[in-house]
C-alpha cells in the first residue's frame, strides 16, 4: 500500500494486485463503465482542428472526473476533502493510481498444465486442472451461462467471477452443491485480484478451447487478454 496525506487526512491506495479485493475492483469497474466518454462517430461528419481540440479537452476532463471517483472509491474520502486538496499533489496521486490500475497483469497468468491453488479463510481451493480434465461438462455450462450475463451486469465480467470461481475452484474431494456455491460466491468477493486474474486468464483460455472444438456449445464471450482488464483514462 502507498500511504498518502490528502490535506490533513491520512489514507492509502494499493500498488499491487494482492492489495485490492474483487469486490472493490468490481465497484471500480462499474464506475469506469458507467462514466465512459462517448466518442464522436464517423456519422458526425468532418471535424476541424478546433473541434478535435474541443473533443480532446472533453475527453481529458471526463477522465479526470472518473479518476477522482475511482480514487474516492478506493480511499473512502469525501468530495469535500478531495476538492480542497492541493491540485498538484492530487494530480500526482491520481497519476500513480492510474498507472497501477493500468499496469500489466499478464505476470499473473496461470501456466498451462500447472496445478495451482489458493488459501482463503483457512481453507485451500484448487483451480481446475489444465483443459478442465477433472471438471464436468455441467461445470463448464454453468460458467459459460454466467459469462453470457456479463453485459447485463453493471460490473461486467467482474460481477459474475465470484460465482464462476465458486463453481470451479474447490477443496480436495468437494463436489458440486448449489447451496455451497451460493455461500462461496459471497465469500470469494473478498479474494484479492492477483488470485482472480489467474482465474480470468484460465477461464478465457478454456472457453476458447471449447468454442473451437464445437459450435453447438453456448456462445461465450471471446476476449483477448488485454480485454479482460478495464482501462482507466489517462490524465
Amino acid at each position: 500500500m502507498i500511504n498518502l496525506l490528502v490535506g490533513k487526512t491520512k489514507t492509502k491506495i494499493p500498488n499491487s494486485w494482492d492489495e485490492i479485493t474483487l469486490d472493490k475492483y468490481s465497484k471500480i469497474y462499474e464506475i469506469i463503465k458507467e462514466n465512459e466518454f462517448e466518442e464522436p462517430t464517423h456519422e458526425d461528419g468532418f471535424k476541424t482542428d478546433q473541434q478535435l481540440n474541443v473533443i480532446e479537452s472533453q475527453r481529458n476532463l471526463n477522465n479526470l472526473k472518473v479518476n477522482k471517483l475511482v480514487f474516492q472509491e478506493l480511499t473512502g474520502l469525501s468530495n469535500e476533502i478531495v476538492n480542497n486538496s492541493n491540485a498538484e499533489k492530487m494530480s500526482n496521486v491520481l497519476m500513480t493510481m492510474t498507472n497501477f490500475l493500468n499496469s500489466n497483469i499478464t505476470d499473473n497468468e496461470k501456466i498451462d498444465g500447472e496445478q495451482k491453488s489458493f488459501k482463503y479463510k483457512n481453507k485451500e481451493y484448487f483451480f481446475p486442472k489444465s483443459k478442465m480434465t477433472e471438471s464436468t461438462f455441467g461445470d463448464f455450462i454453468e460458467t459459460a451461462q454466467l459469462n453470457m450475463l456479463t453485459e447485463k451486469n453493471k460490473a461486467g465480467k467482474f460481477g459474475v467471477i465470484a460465482e464462476q470461481m465458486a463453481i470451479l475452484c474447490r477443496e480436495v474431494g468437494e463436489v458440486y452443491d448449489e447451496q455451497k456455491v451460493l455461500k462461496k460466491s459471497k465469500l470469494f468477493k473478498g479474494l484479492t485480484m492477483d488470485v482472480v486474474w489467474n482465474f480470468v486468464f484460465f477461464l478465457t483460455k478454456q472457453t476458447n478451447i471449447y468454442k473451437k472444438n464445437s459450435r453447438t456449445y453456448l456462445k461465450a464471450e471471446s476476449e483477448t487478454k488485454i480485454d479482460t482488464q478495464q482501462k482507466i483514462g489517462k490524465l
